[in-house]
């Protein structure tokens, strides 16, 4: 193989020899806005992958623009111009964001949200920064006609992208929301290859096959192929491992074994309104309708969970006899109840406060519960009070759960939680799965942000967790989208977003001896592995850029 593609590289070179090059000469391609355009345009395309736009075949060209406006700038110049690509891609796909405004009140929280939105979107797109850079480096040492040199800067571009991907997932606490992969989410045979790498290994196909695109693209542009149609090599190889991925998508959908062990649960989608939810008068009212939406779905019988949204209750059910009340006049019959609700545990020095999520038995009986892990900075707790506690209307801070909880269900299989985001967390569902946890469950609270694109962002994320560790998954949220995604990522839903509701939906617990996935084994070992490559190819290049730039200014002296 390696012999026949130096015999096409030889052949290739022979016939370029002397051919007459594409001259970009036209003020439009001299213009110093035409860099700026294609970072804005690689931002834009970016967003338009993801809901609520879902053009996710855009998604495998959208670095293109990027790509060659940043080919021949300078270190600093291709960095600004990232940046700015990623903060168009942000701000467009986390529009929903600015929805906070309308949940807060006084002028100086409004515009301390949309500071925050603008610094979020600023701080994720710093993250483009390092692809930026090794595609000028990468292109000064290998991009050109050589096959081979042009696979090994597909290869430096993939690795850095996905490494800094990473990267912006576990800093500080993390921000894991829309990588690249998430938007291939509606394409069952596409993402199947997550079992292996999770969404990391998507996002790579993804950058490979861009990369792929640019450099066939810029033979045309720098003086290749100008007299007659030629094969593309280095898009052939760009394609090749969407290709597989698909190929391996299909196998593993047809061949899929079967789940034989089956569980009824009951999701309540009370689609209460986050003012409501502050609101002390209303309080009554969310009891009211969460026993109305559960009563109807108990006379339909046969359920064996039912399932109440992150703070389903208007306060601490283990605290408030209204409330409890309400949970043990719901599980009389004897089916459990699952809802979330903030607790508070007291000490001698004091209260400590937790995002809950707690399963009663028949008559309220406690079983189990779970506290978050993984809570939302300036949401659930402020960082550097001292310096944030002005900008926000957080005035208790929650703590943090210790771990994962395996939740014991009589007669069926056990389950984990994850509350709210802990979904876009890949690690938690993996350390849920390999506790022992055969389902999962993500109790969420959207209302903040709807109504929005923001409900289908967070399933597309959900939908990644089921097809990582082969499990499927109920999402029960206020707002929506409450449904039932099983083990392959595809998704059973009834009930829209931003309407009150009840469904009832069977699900397929995995198996129990069935292996776990590499994903589950050994978590974001691609992840890593890609962070090492991308940090010593960008290494590489920087040095060999230092030392060709000091070689030029010697010559030059």
């Amino acid at each position: 193989m390696i012999g026949s593609f130096k015999e096409m590289n030889k052949k290739r070179e022979a016939y370029d020899a002397d051919r007459p090059g594409m001259k970009l000469t036209h003020p439009v391609f001299q213009s110093a806005l035409f860099p700026v355009f294609g970072s804005i345009l690689s931002g834009v395309l970016l967003a338009l992958g993801f809901p609520p736009f879902g053009n996710s075949t855009l998604i495998f060209v959208a670095l293109v623009p990027l790509m060659f406006a940043v080919q021949s700038a300078s270190i600093k110049k291709a960095s600004w111009l990232a940046l700015l690509s990623g903060f168009v891609f942000f701000i467009t796909s986390l529009f929903w964001l600015h929805n906070l405004t309308a949940k807060v009140e006084g002028v100086a929280f409004k515009a301390s949200v949309l500071l925050g939105f603008g610094v979020l979107a600023l701080y994720c797109a710093l993250y483009f920064i390092p692809f930026a850079i090794t595609v000028v480096l990468g292109v000064r040492q290998w991009v050109g006609d050589n096959i081979w040199k042009n696979v090994r800067f597909m290869f430096a571009a993939t690795m850095v992208w996905v490494g800094s991907e990473y990267l912006r997932g576990i800093l500080f606490t993390g921000f894991p929301w829309n990588p690249l992969g998430v938007s291939q989410y509606a394409n069952p045979a596409i993402i199947q290859i997550a079992e292996w790498g999770g969404v990391s290994i998507v996002t790579a196909y993804i950058v490979w096959m861009n990369a792929g695109v640019f450099v066939t693209f810029r033979q045309y542009t720098h003086g290749m192929r100008m007299k007659k149609y030629r094969p593309h090599f280095e898009l052939m190889i760009g394609i090749v491992p969407v290709a597989l991925s698909i190929a391996y998508g299909m196998n593993v959908l047809f061949n899929r074994p079967e789940f034989i062990d089956t569980l009824n649960v009951a999701l309540i989608q009370p689609n209460i309104p986050q003012a409501a939810k502050w609101d002390p008068e209303m309080d009554q009212m969310i009891r009211d309708r969460l026993e109305e939406l559960t009563g109807q779905a108990l006379r339909l019988g046969g359920i064996d969970l039912v399932i109440w949204p992150e703070t389903a209750v208007p306060d601490f059910v283990r605290a408030s006899r209204t409330s409890y009340d309400l949970v043990k006049r719901m599980t009389a019959d004897g089916t459990p109840l699952l809802t979330g609700s903030m607790d508070v545990e007291f000490y001698e020095e004091g209260q400590r406060y937790f995002n809950s999520s707690m399963l009663f038995g028949q008559d309220g009986e406690e079983i189990g519960k779970y506290d978050k892990q993984h809570l939302v900075p300036l949401g659930e707790y402020v960082p550097f009070p001292v310096l944030l506690g002005r900008f926000t209307p957080v005035d208790v801070d929650f703590d943090a759960g210790t771990g994962s909880t395996i939740l014991p269900l009589k007669g069926c299989a056990s389950f984990s939680v994850l509350i709210c985001f802990e979904d876009t967390v890949a690690p938690l569902a993996v350390n849920a799965v390999r506790a022992g946890a055969r389902w999962l469950v993500n109790q969420t609270n959207d209302a903040w942000f709807d109504p929005s694109a923001q409900s289908e962002q967070h399933l597309a994320h959900a939908i990644f967790r089921c097809i990582e560790n082969r499990v499927p998954m109920a999402r029960c949220c206020n707002t929506g989208v409450s449904c039932i995604i099983d083990a392959y990522g595809n998704v059973d839903r009834e009930l829209k977003p931003g309407i009150a509701g009840f469904a009832t939906r069977t699900l397929y617990p995995r198996p129990v001896g069935l292996e776990q996935t590499f994903y589950t084994r050994n978590g974001n070992a691609f992840s890593k592995v890609a962070l090492i490559a991308g940090a010593t190819v960008f290494f590489v290049l920087r040095s060999k850029g230092r030392r060709q730039r000091k070689k030029d200014e010697e010559d030059m002296g």
